[in-house]
């Protein structure tokens, strides 16, 4: 007898507050205010060093690197990037890189620059071939039909330590160290494109260092 009369009650409920039974948590999207990562102000001076890079067979990883920093410096701050050759940086460990005041210093007076900025990057690329299971269509019956099959694929890895120094005394502002990678099938496998494919991913992280961002997050409401 119970258990109708709470059924019962139940569905007056309902139909005295009819949106009570519809109501849920829902998901939206909220623009989330991000500060830069070090304060600068407009027009500072910015030297872009050579980047360190291990060696390729073909593409110089550290010059597309510091290439890719000025242009997206460039475009997106109001900073103001010197159009000058990179000077090489010390082949050192990175940890002795940051606290390598006296050399950074140097550099900004020399080239009278507010800020530096340093990278050394890991360009990889392996082969990740092997069996797959693939879903084909069957070109008589037109099912769906899965199988293994054999496929060539590349693997590209890119690993960016990054650096900000003071340009008038060469302490350490700022540094990240970013990785981005991908797997391609062998026909789309190209290396230059895949480099910059992979910078292209590493574009925020560059431009939150010295420029606010906003990013949109998720967030969960209760509606009606």
């Amino acid at each position: 007898m119970r258990r109708p009369l709470i059924c019962v009650l139940l569905l007056v409920f309902l139909l005295a507050f009819p949106s009570i039974g519809f109501a849920k948590w829902d998901q939206v999207a909220v623009n989330v205010p991000i500060p830069p990562k070090i304060k600068v102000d407009p027009g500072e001076k910015v030297l872009v060093t050579l980047a360190r890079s291990t060696d390729h067979w073909r593409l110089d990883v550290g010059r597309e690197l510091s290439r890719w920093i000025r242009r997206e410096l460039g475009r997106s701050s109001s900073l103001k990037l010197l159009d000058v050759p990179p000077p090489p940086i010390p082949e050192q460990r990175a940890e002795a890189l940051a606290v390598n005041d006296l050399f950074w210093r140097r550099l900004g007076e020399d080239y009278q620059a507010d800020i530096v900025v340093a990278a050394i990057v890991n360009f990889n690329v392996e082969d990740r071939s092997g069996y797959m299971e693939t879903d084909s269509i069957h070109p008589i019956t037109g099912q769906t039909y899965r199988s293994t099959q054999y496929v060539e694929r590349t693997g590209f890895k890119m690993r960016v330590h990054i650096f900000f120094f003071k340009g008038d005394n060469g302490a350490l502002l700022h540094n990240d160290i970013w990785t981005e990678e991908r797997i391609l099938d062998n026909r789309y496998a190209e290396d230059l494109n895949v480099l910059f494919e992979l910078l292209e991913g590493m574009r925020k992280k560059l431009l939150g260092v010295v420029v606010p961002l906003v990013v949109a997050e998720p967030r969960y409401i209760w509606v009606d």
